[in-house]
């Protein structure tokens, strides 16, 4: 190809291939952004010499995996907002916990994990809770 003004290059999310030499010495190609359903050729982008090989999808894998690192630690130290969360809780193992913290029982209740959110929020937001 050659060419001399194309700067950037978003593929959409289908399935496509981009053949060998496709963009061949665009030297002015500073980007490309590959989705996972895109498939380029190894010589597709050769001698593009400021390019910047870009998949999304692969980015935002990595954030949803730091989120959901994030999620499973957020509670920790709050034994109250943990029992609150697990969708296995049963409602004995809830009223054991706060039996046996009856002197924090309040302050317990009342603490916010990082997101700002009780316990009691989290036991509404489980789906296996029963309003029993």
């Amino acid at each position: 190809v050659n060419c001399t003004s194309l700067l950037a290059v978003y593929f959409p999310n289908s399935r496509l291939r981009i053949g060998d030499g496709a963009f061949h010495r665009c030297h002015s190609l500073i980007s490309a952004e590959l989705p996972p359903t895109v498939q380029a050729h190894d010589g597709a982008f050769e001698r593009c010499r400021t390019l910047e090989l870009r998949q999304p999808q692969v980015e935002y894998i990595q954030r949803s995996r730091e989120s959901i690192r994030y999620l499973q630690v957020r509670n920790d130290g709050l034994l109250i907002h943990k029992i609150c969360c697990d969708p296995n809780t049963t409602l004995d193992q809830l009223l054991s916990t706060t039996m046996s913290n009856n002197n924090n029982i309040n302050h317990a209740l009342q603490q916010r994990d990082e997101l700002g959110m009780t316990a009691l929020h989290l036991l509404c937001l489980n789906p296996k809770a029963t309003p029993e």
